[in-house]
């Protein structure tokens, strides 16, 4: 990969930043204190299949999810089990910052643009109507970033 990599993402606007810890509530509380933020919204277990490292799998995690500045969601990760990145990070012996998303209209587009640069998935899903990926930028970055489309409906007139 080049140093001068022509992938521009000023034209996109964080939508999440995206934490993994080994106990989301402690840490919900926490952040609530340090930042400020409003009272987490707590939800799991919640069992995901999602393909990983192009394998489908499961896999479980609990998740919490404030807001930050107004308009950026923050994301608490708690894995459970199965195979997935987050599980990678906290083998790493990490805890924190994860990634962070941002909600595109094209999501191919996208994941095109990053394979031309050599820089694939590593993990995608879908909830409800949320498709995401996460391209594999933690050697580049030093996190992982995240493309999120939401299926958006025909209105009816």
């Amino acid at each position: 990969m080049e140093n001068n990599i022509p992938i521009d993402l000023s034209n996109f606007k964080v939508d999440q930043l995206g934490y993994v810890y080994k106990d989301i509530k402690k840490q919900a509380k926490i952040m609530e204190t340090f930042f400020g933020i409003s009272k987490f919204n707590i939800l799991g277990p919640l069992e995901m299949e999602i393909n990983y490292h192009g394998k489908e799998t499961k896999w479980t995690a609990y998740g919490a999810f404030s807001r930050l500045f107004e308009n950026v969601e923050v994301e608490l990760i708690q894995y459970e089990s199965g195979e997935c990145i987050h599980k990678e990070f906290l083998d790493q012996g990490k805890e924190g910052l994860h990634h962070v998303r941002y909600d595109v209209s094209d999501l191919q587009a996208i994941i095109d643009k990053f394979k031309e640069e050599g820089i694939d998935v590593s993990q995608s899903g879908k909830i409800v109507g949320l498709k995401y990926v996460y391209m594999d930028t933690e050697a580049l970055l030093g996190i992982i970033l995240e493309f999120s489309a939401i299926k958006r409906g025909r209105r009816r007139r």
